[in-house]
Formats: C-alpha cells, structure tokens, sequence
C-alpha cells in the first residue's frame, strides 16, 4: 500500500515532466535503464560512464543497495554531417534542472578555469554531471560530493559512509574534500610537456575538444535567445571552457598540476600509515575510500599511477580498493568500457584477475 501511495505522488511531481523532457535529449533509449530491482525507483541520476563525478555518485548508490533511473548521457559535442552535435547535457530541459539545484545551493555560476570541478571553489557549473533526481523529496541535486552525502544521509543501510563519531566524520570528511578538489578536468584534457602518458586516442579528441564545446554552447545560446536565465548558464560555461583551451598547452599549468596531485598522494601514504588495514579508517569503507579509489583509478588510466610506485600505503590501499565490488564496476571496469583503451589498465587488470583465482 505504501508503494502504491508513493508511485501516485511521483506520477502527479512536475519533476517528473522535466526529468522526461531532459532524458528525450539522450540519442539512444538503450542508455536509459533501470538499475535495481524497482520499476519505479525514488531516484534518478543524469550521469555519464566515463565521468569521474559520476563514477564517485554511482559507487555510493551501488554500496547502498539503491534502485535508480540511470541515464547515461554522452558529455562530449561532435562534428556531424550538419555540423555541431551538441553533448546531451547542454540540452534546455538538462540546464534547467541544474539551474533549480545551483538555486538551493545558493553558488554562483562559475566564472573561471581551475581544473578543478569542486563547488565549493570554484562555483557552480550549469552543464555538467551528474544530477540527482528525489522523487519522494521533491528535489533536484547537483555536485557529486553534495549528492554523495546526501545519499549516506537519507539511507544509512546496509551500508554507513559518513560515521556518527564526531571526530571519525571530520577525518573523513577531510580525506572527502581532499580528494573534492583534485585537478582532475586538468589532468584529463591536458597535454604534459614532459612525459604525456595518456591514451594516444584520448590526446586526440581533446586536441578539439574545447573548440566543439563552444560552438556547440554558442549554439545554444542563439536557439535560447528569448531565455536569460539558459543563456547566462552557457556564457558562464564558456568562460570556463575558454579557459581549460587557454592552459591545456601550457607547460608550467600542467606541471604544477601534476606536482600538487603527486604531493597530495604523498600525504595520502603519511595518513594511511603501515598498519595491514585496508581502508582509510580501518576496516570500515567509508566516503573517503570511496573518492579516492575512483581517484586512484583515474589517475591509473592516464599512466600516472608511477606516481605512487614508491608510495608503498598507497599502491596497498590501490590494491585494496580495486576489490571492492561497487569500485570495481562503477569505477575500473566502467573506465576501461567508456573511455579510449588505455593499456596502463591492462596490467592492473590481469593483477586483479589474477588476485581473484
């Protein structure tokens, strides 16, 4: 009876007219599918495979066990027989959604490149993913750390991410906004002028990567003219397109970019300490393992876990983490499905496999 109650209020939810207007824009129905065992789940999730953001997002839901509409969106633009073909999470209906989640949020739209995504730095992007969807709640979420948390905090079973402990919560909370501010947009779309380890596939989609982005976004911007709140949303995601383009080439950005993570990773050996335990906090998963092992694998693909070769609590946890069930197929595996073969992963692969016998 509660189940019935509840699929009455979903039907009557104006959020469910926009989110079907959002989800029209994704080209091939095979990416919409229900995940979990209830045809009409309290959840929705706007994401894409190969998103670092949604990979962090889509672990948390696989940990708790939760059903979900997943809509698998392409996040890139390509050039067509027409010309542009704008990424799916540029279309009205998506923007929209997003502009109600920045309103509660209360950021300001972002106006700049950092490499980073963080919300809490950088401001809020209107055109990303992912985006969380509560039907029972009435309510629209962005940003992957804000969904993350707000995921542990509606459901605390099987399954408990952010512990109660006062000072245990900090600490991970800490090891969370750590990770929340990795450059990792940097790292992907970045050309390093020392030793460039990435894909050979990958390098050259970004070589124009950023042009396709803002053609696709300053067609937006003319089919939307009437609309000011859309149109301010893709002039602030140009400006930080434009400057992603301005640094991808530039020698000292990316450096310093690759020295702050290799430093970050350093401090992330101190913390972990020697001690046989698998996990930040022991042997409880927490959030914290949860963004770094997505972390750890993205860094994996590009070719940097060299990074951590004499990090031996590091290249540990690394070992530890790819274990785990959910980081295993939301992370490693959704990685090497999505994402250009990259053949960093093929040895860690074959460890795992072999782990596993």
């Amino acid at each position: 009876m509660q189940e019935t109650k509840r699929d009455t209020t979903m039907s009557d939810n104006p959020l469910m007219k926009l989110a079907a207007s959002a989800r029209a824009a994704i080209a091939d129905p095979a990416r919409i599918t229900i995940v979990g065992d209830d045809a009409n789940p309290r959840f929705e999730l706007f994401h894409a495979a190969s998103s670092l953001c949604s990979q962090k997002v889509r672990t948390v839901l696989f940990e708790k066990q939760l059903a979900y509409r997943s809509n698998d969106m392409m996040i890139l633009g390509s050039m067509g027989a027409d010309g542009i073909v704008p990424a799916e999470h540029y279309h009205p209906p998506y923007v929209r959604m997003r502009l109600i989640a920045g309103r509660e949020m209360g950021r300001e739209l972002v106006n700049g490149y950092s490499g980073r995504t963080s919300v809490e730095t950088e401001g809020f992007d209107p055109c990303t993913v992912p985006l969380l969807v509560d039907y029972e709640a009435g309510r629209v979420i962005a940003d992957s750390q804000r969904i993350c948390c707000y995921l542990d905090a509606v459901s605390r079973e099987p399954i408990q991410l952010l512990p109660d402990d006062a000072h245990a919560r900090a600490y991970v909370m800490q090891q969370v906004n750590i990770v929340d501010r990795i450059p990792n947009g940097a790292l992907l779309y970045g050309f390093h002028p020392d030793a460039d380890l990435r894909p050979d596939a990958l390098k050259a989609v970004m070589e124009t990567v950023y042009d396709y982005k803002i053609m696709a976004l300053d067609a937006m911007i003319a089919a939307n003219a009437d609309e000011s709140e859309l149109v301010a949303a893709y002039r602030a995601k140009i400006v930080k397109e434009r400057g992603g383009k301005s640094v991808c080439h530039d020698a000292a950005f990316q450096r310093d970019t690759r020295q702050h993570v290799a430093q970050l990773l350093k401090s992330l050996d101190h913390a972990l300490g020697p001690a046989p335990v698998p996990y930040l906090k022991g042997t409880s998963f927490s959030l914290g393992d949860v963004l770094w092992g997505v972390n750890l694998v993205r860094l994996a693909y590009l070719g940097l876990a060299s990074m951590w070769e004499g990090l031996p609590n590091v290249a540990r946890y690394f070992d530890a983490l790819m274990k785990r069930p959910s980081l295993h197929k939301e992370a490693f595996k959704a990685t090497i499905e999505s994402l250009p073969h990259s053949h960093h992963m093929d040895a860690i692969a074959i460890g795992l496999e072999a782990s596993s016998a």
